[in-house]
């Protein structure tokens, strides 16, 4: 019997093992996952204010779960809104926790409900083409994106606080402290949610058009992970944005980047 072949690849080297050690030490990780797709219009009918998943959005749901549940999920949090709760349904079931539900996660605010397809996409054409300085306003008769922001920070620190991850300033600089035991905290919520999360992480300037900054498909996940700083300090290190395999894997997406 002849020997099997060797393979063709070729082994890592040094500088590649060294990274990856680092990336898989890190002391603290923060998955953040839109939900699966909405039913916004059920029947076909005007749009409801607190849509269900559809169909392929609860698929999308168990190979989002299978995947998070696989690399180990100690905590996980929930946006109140169905979309986000039946998302995270699968990932709680397959991890073996129970999900903290978060009001403050939900979505920006929008008056959407008793519309048609129609008028939601002129609703937002037409305020997509205002003046910048009112895109603060946030859209037209719904939650500021001032008071959204406010309260998804709210969140994340209600969320850090509950594993003892505490923001420390120093030289107008953010730093965080964590605590000694590990941790990798999953976080189902939406497209806006899960963008000014990733600003309040990495301490970037807010703008009134996050979910056009950091832009995740659905039932995509992105991951933050601690990374030291100076003497006792930690900061966040954008490890994985937009994350689609497992949906490629099963069908669920195709084509693009």
């Amino acid at each position: 019997m002849s020997p099997a072949p060797r393979s063709s690849r070729p082994e890592p080297g040094v500088v590649a093992r060294r990274e990856e050690r680092v990336r898989n030490d890190a002391s603290l990780e923060i998955v953040l996952v839109r939900h699966g797709e909405p039913d916004w219009a059920p029947g076909g009918g005007a749009s409801v204010a607190d849509a269900d998943l559809t169909p392929f959005g609860r698929a999308q749901a168990e190979a989002v779960a299978e995947v998070l549940a696989g690399r180990g999920i100690d905590a996980l949090y929930a946006s109140p809104l169905a979309r986000a709760q039946q998302t995270a349904e699968p990932i709680a079931k397959l991890a073996g926790i129970s999900p903290v539900t978060l009001d403050d996660l939900a979505e920006i605010q929008v008056p959407l409900a008793g519309m048609s397809q129609t008028d939601v996409d002129a609703y937002f054409r037409r305020a997509s083409q205002r003046p910048l300085r009112e895109h603060w306003d946030g859209w037209p008769g719904g939650e500021s994106f001032r008071d959204f922001h406010r309260r998804v920070n709210r969140a994340m620190a209600e969320v850090l606080a509950r594993h003892g991850v505490e923001p420390l300033r120093e030289d107008d600089l953010t730093v965080w402290r964590l605590p000694p035991q590990r941790h990798r905290i999953a976080i189902v919520a939406h497209g806006g949610t899960n963008a000014v999360a990733l600003t309040h992480l990495l301490d970037v300037t807010e703008v009134p058009w996050e979910w056009s900054r950091f832009e995740m498909e659905l039932a995509a996940y992105s991951v933050a992970q601690s990374r030291a700083v100076g003497v006792s300090g930690f900061v966040w290190a954008l490890r994985a944005f937009n994350q689609v395999d497992h949906l490629r894997a099963r069908g669920l997406r195709e084509g693009g980047p």
